[in-house]
């Protein structure tokens, strides 16, 4: 490799540093679902009583998009994949083209 390449990796290496910043703050968990409309009032539930809270958490219900319109996933009691996981629920953004879905996700 001659001075010149390594100049150039180098100078590419440091743009995509200066920038993951940013891209990481970008909808990175959305499922591609985008809707003209806001979805519907969550609907209400009935929290379970979880017995072992260090080894399972309550995902809420959200709102999800299918051909006819917004649908209610449900919410369901998830194993915890470790103690201190934290749950992010999903939710829906809106954006200048729309609403989208960023599912839930463990963080």
């Amino acid at each position: 490799m001659n001075l010149k390449t390594i100049t150039r990796v180098f100078f590419i290496l440091s743009a995509l540093a200066f920038l993951a910043p940013a891209l990481s703050a970008c909808d990175t968990v959305s499922d591609g679902v985008v809707a003209d409309s806001a979805p519907p009032v969550d609907e209400v539930e009935i929290l379970p009583v979880i017995s072992d809270p260090v080894a399972e958490i309550w995902r809420p219900g959200y709102w999800s998009l299918d051909t006819g319109g917004f649908v209610w996933i449900p919410g369901q009691v998830i194993p915890r994949p470790a103690p201190t996981a934290v749950w992010a629920s999903a939710r829906w953004v809106h954006h200048t083209y729309g609403w989208s879905l960023e599912l839930g996700h463990w963080e």
